[in-house]
């Protein structure tokens, strides 16, 4: 009869029907005080109703009656667990498996513990025990996957979340966390489809559509916003998805909603650095309408960037370099100052969440300076042709041992290659602190970053003292601003005499172009025709293809200037890629241009969509005139269209960064068509497109002098030079006692 009873007890719990359970088990214990079995699971039911001190004297009882019944070391495990007793759980569990080995429940409960007490390694073992002795189980799949997610084996993890889906097709949180994975891995369009799929099943997730909304903004879907908008309909304190949100509408020109996403974002979560600090960069806007926004902006950037200055700096670690002040130096004006005080603060927050360290010390009698490179761009990019590929192509290695640090997701063939060039490469780190350390361990002498602030886990970096040396070069051609960096490595043709005063950094003008750059090896191919981008045949035709947060209002006279002297001619730009909106600005623009000089806009300008670097430089090919932008001009984009033999209109602007071009036709000696004001801009612009053969010579002492922009292997011996000299300066400044610390 207790037998019977007993098994009905147990149904009963296993129906969710606890009550009924316990009920039955007391009517046992009434009957026959030693049955452990029935102690056993009225303990279990009292854990599960949240009298976990009560169930553990039950369970114990029991376990003294029948010892060596491993779910009751099981039972007692959750016991602990409720009691948030980790270790307890931890030894109960452990004393199940060694009297169960083969229990796939108890190792996988085991493996929860060890996995909420840091001790990733262990419980990923436990799990696969579990897994391989309950092959059918979804849930352990699962957990193995989300184990292994953080850093496990790539291929295990997929395999694990694909077998646990498989198991159970309407895993959601499977499908979720798989498609979250994805997403790490930028395999955006297999992430939609799981996420998608986990919310067909289960629509109220806002952590889902969060996370949608990122895939969907990174596969230039329409529906992003939407994404987030869902989020914070469910959630309206998910801060995440309205921060989300507020760096979306950023990058469609909408910048007062993006303000307001990231007010919201700090009003569900007050300590939200990196929304407090893109509300400030938010201020930065990709495209401007007229020179009055341009001011406007700029003042309402200064106060948001004092008023962060001024708050904690503690609280924003988390976030430098999530949000930099990339769209600042497009205004073309002395960012000296704001720059300063962004890269105090930054250097300030990092300095409270990473302490101070011992550097490593100057290197020994015969010993190689290590030189560790920093950049998120060790692939196919514009950073790679200007400094990286020359770099380790070239430095002297008997000198330097080359430590390459990827901090970008992007990997690629170029990725493979620069990682051979290297002694030591490391790449696919999850955390800034995990880079931080990553660096330290290697003893860097010099850190080298080809730019900072556009990739922002190097943007993070740069604001920390992790070697005694620090410098950067030119990739971003504004001042970093941060005490941290000591050298500013810069061009000897690009900077004007009164540089110095524009950078925080010492300024060091390295020989020609500051780069050694090596032109692509383009393979044979049909020409080009003009129809193939809807320009007519027999019409002067102007190719000005530069990123469009290059043009600001105060030129746009300038095409409808040049129409006006020619008649027919038709101007080539090419549309921003992450934001139709932001093209449709810069059309709008250029017609209101075109309309006060009395013309059509229509039938001038021809604004082609984002292509390819071989389509880019075949459309630049077919072009009468190149237009360099004024203010911020071509660097790499000039140099290879240097391919083409072009014949290109530049005019140097104040800073460096309005010079690159002016530089490169100095260099292969082509200086005729540098203009000294806009208006002779125009004149040059002008006789070029009618003058066919001084065009034509111009093009040829392009062709004839282009070989000396490239391969320009006397900066890299001038780079040696000046990294080997600063060091030894620093080794001086030790010797005196002047121990360099983190800033």
């Amino acid at each position: 009869m207790t037998d019977t009873a007993f098994a009905e007890a147990m149904a009963l719990h296993a129906a969710g029907s606890r009550r009924e359970a316990a009920a039955i088990c007391r009517g046992i214990l009434a009957r026959d005080g030693g049955h452990a079995d029935s102690l056993h699971l009225l303990g279990l039911i009292s854990v599960e109703q949240d009298d976990a001190v009560a169930g553990i004297a039950l369970i114990r009882r029991a376990m003294a009656l029948q010892p060596g019944c491993a779910p009751y070391h099981n039972s007692l495990g959750h016991a602990w667990r409720r009691l948030g007793r980790l270790e307890d759980a931890l030894h109960a569990y452990a004393a199940g498996c060694a009297l169960r080995p083969g229990s796939a429940e108890i190792h996988s409960n085991l493996a929860t513990t060890l996995l909420d007490l840091g001790r990733r390694g262990e419980a990923v073992s436990h799990y696969r025990l579990a897994a391989g002795y309950a092959p059918n189980d979804a849930d352990i799949r699962y957990n193995l996957a989300n184990a292994l997610a953080v850093d496990g084996d790539p291929a295990e993890t997929e395999q694990s979340y694909r077998t646990a889906i498989a198991l159970r097709p309407d895993f959601v949180n499977a499908l979720g966390n798989f498609g979250r994975w994805l997403m790490t891995r930028g395999r955006w369009a297999e992430a939609e489809q799981h996420l998608a799929g986990s919310l067909v099943l289960a629509p109220m997730q806002a952590g889902s559509w969060n996370n949608l909304g990122i895939v969907s903004q990174e596969l230039g879907r329409a529906e992003a916003e939407q994404c987030y908008r869902n989020a914070v309909e469910i959630d309206p304190g998910l801060a995440d998805a309205q921060f989300n949100r507020g760096c979306l509408l950023s990058v469609h020109g909408r910048t007062e909603e993006a303000v307001a996403c990231h007010k919201a974002a700090l009003a569900a979560a007050p300590g939200f650095g990196k929304a407090r600090l893109a509300a400030c960069m938010a201020r930065l806007p990709i495209l401007y309408r007229s020179e009055a926004e341009v001011q406007r902006c700029r003042q309402l950037y200064a106060a948001e960037l004092h008023a962060l200055a001024a708050s904690d700096a503690a609280s924003l670690a988390d976030a430098i370099g999530t949000s930099q002040p990339f769209f600042l130096p497009y205004q073309q004006q002395d960012d000296r100052t704001l720059q300063a005080i962004y890269g105090q603060l930054a250097c300030r927050a990092m300095a409270v969440a990473h302490p101070p360290v011992q550097l490593a010390p100057p290197p020994a009698a015969g010993e190689r300076i290590r030189l560790g490179i920093v950049s998120g761009f060790f692939c196919d990019h514009t950073l790679l042709k200007l400094f990286l590929e020359g770099w380790l192509t070239h430095i002297d290695r008997s000198r330097f041992e080359v430590l390459g640090f990827h901090t970008g997701r992007a990997a690629d063939a170029q990725t493979d290659r620069c990682a051979a060039r290297c002694d030591r490469f490391v790449q696919g780190l999850a955390s800034l602190a995990d880079w931080r350390d990553a660096i330290l361990a290697t003893s860097p002498h010099v850190l080298l970053y080809p730019e900072i602030g556009i990739d922002p886990v190097a943007g993070g970096l740069a604001a920390m003292r992790l070697a005694r040396v620090q410098c950067v070069a030119w990739g971003q051609p504004v001042t970093s601003g941060m005490p941290a960096i000591d050298h500013y490595l810069s061009s000897a043709l690009m900077e004007p005499p009164e540089a110095d005063a524009h950078y925080t950094e010492n300024l060091v003008r390295l020989p020609n172009l500051g780069c050694c750059y090596t032109p692509d090896t383009e393979a044979n191919r049909p020409p080009a025709r003009r129809e193939q981008f809807g320009l007519q045949p027999g019409v002067p035709v102007f190719w000005s293809g530069q990123a469009l947060y290059k043009y600001l209002p105060r030129y746009d006279w300038i095409f409808p200037r040049i129409a006006a002297a020619l008649g027919a001619c038709r101007f080539v730009f090419v549309g921003f890629a992450k934001s139709q909106a932001v093209t449709d600005v810069f059309r709008d623009r250029l017609g209101a241009a075109f309309a006060e000089a009395g013309l059509d806009a229509a039938r001038h300008v021809v604004i082609l969509p984002p292509m390819p670097q071989q389509d880019y430089l075949a459309a630049a090919g077919l072009a009468d005139v190149i237009l360099d932008t004024i203010g911020w001009s071509g660097g790499k984009s000039t140099l290879d269209c240097l391919a083409v033999d072009p014949a290109i209109v530049t005019m140097p602007g104040r800073f460096m960064r309005g010079r690159h071009t002016a530089a490169i036709l100095r260099r292969i000696g082509c200086e005729a068509t540098i203009a000294a004001s806009p208006e002779e801009y125009v004149s040059i612009a002008v006789r070029l497109a009618a003058d066919t053969g001084w065009r034509a010579d111009v093009r040829q002492a392009v062709a004839a002098g282009k070989h000396r922009a490239f391969e320009d292997v006397t900066y890299i011996r001038a780079l040696e030079a000046f990294l080997q000299e600063a060091f030894l300066q620093e080794a001086i400044s030790i010797a005196r006692g002047r121990d360099l610390q983190p800033q």
